[in-house]
């Protein structure tokens, strides 16, 4: 059985004579302790570092009082948790999740796996919640039905953003609102970073629910506008392939990259820029980047 009691802590004094009321968590003969918002002094202790403070020991104890409860009821779940899933469980079990803060170390776990255009989308929808909400705190309960029907009508109108460029500096812009297709993009990739929240912050096997409800539930974000055929004939395909351009210039350039991209079955251009000089045996293109692979499987 896991205990739970106020600990203060002698090797903690701080510069301004303060030590942090921690509780202690014991579990599986392992401690692990929580930092209270509550500071002593040596006035307020006894010699063996007991808290004398009726006020802050009614107030300690009082969060002691929930932390055993929500220990009694974890029940047989107990054996499953280590000390530290434990401190974090009873540290974090009520705390508000800040969607935004989220988001933010989600796309940066995204840029480290060298995900970054999915950085990017996301990026894209983190900024216009904060534009939505005028604020850089918002809790995920925040994000209801209701919420995302009003969040969809302010994505569709009109409105002025402000960004930080690759130069650091601000840049004011305005959108003319979303297209159809557009907002589809924009949901789906919101309902991804909630769906993301939800695998972390809730474990179904133990019972932690941290994230109760699921607004997509009831908002449809429905099915992706049909794309527009945007075909373009052999006769311009040859206009362009024969078209006279100043050579080194940058049209030259754009034909010749546009032509090698068509004779490659549509290769995008950042998986030629990814290719080296590796990738050429013989004359032909082989250990093709993984996108382009699952361009060939699709046709």
């Amino acid at each position: 059985m896991a205990t739970v009691c106020a600990k203060v802590l002698k090797h903690h004094l701080k510069a301004d004579g303060t030590y942090n009321v921690k509780i202690r968590i014991f579990h599986k003969n392992e401690k692990r302790y929580i930092d209270t918002d509550h500071y002593v002094t040596d006035k307020q202790l006894s010699r063996n570092m007991a808290i004398k403070d009726p006020i802050i020991n009614r107030k300690v104890n009082q969060k002691i009082d929930d932390y055993r409860i929500a220990i009694s009821d974890l029940g047989e779940k107990l054996e499953f948790f280590s000390a530290e899933a434990l401190r974090d469980y009873l540290a974090n079990k009520n705390a508000e999740i800040n969607f935004i803060q989220f988001c933010d170390d989600h796309i940066r776990q995204l840029k480290k796996d060298k995900r970054d255009g999915t950085a990017s989308n996301q990026t894209t929808v983190r900024n216009s919640l904060v534009d939505f909400y005028k604020r850089e705190k918002v809790s995920i309960l925040e994000l209801t039905a209701a919420m995302l029907k009003s969040y969809a009508r302010f994505l569709r109108s009109k409105r002025t953003m402000t960004r930080i460029n690759h130069l650091g500096k601000e840049v004011t812009t305005e959108s003319a609102g979303l297209t159809d297709s557009g907002l589809y993009n924009h949901m789906r990739d919101l309902r991804t970073l909630f769906n993301a929240a939800r695998d972390k912050y809730n474990d179904e096997d133990l019972g932690i629910i941290r994230i109760p409800h699921y607004p997509f539930k009831k908002y449809k974000i429905g099915s992706p506008p049909e794309t527009e055929k945007r075909n373009i004939t052999i006769q311009q395909v040859n206009m362009i392939r024969d078209s006279q351009t100043k050579p080194g210039s940058r049209a030259e350039l754009a034909k010749e990259l546009f032509m090698l991209s068509f004779f490659l079955c549509g290769m995008n251009a950042v998986d030629l820029y990814n290719c080296t000089k590796e990738n050429i045996k013989k004359g032909r293109l082989v250990d093709i980047p993984d996108s382009l692979t699952r361009r060939f499987r699709r046709m």
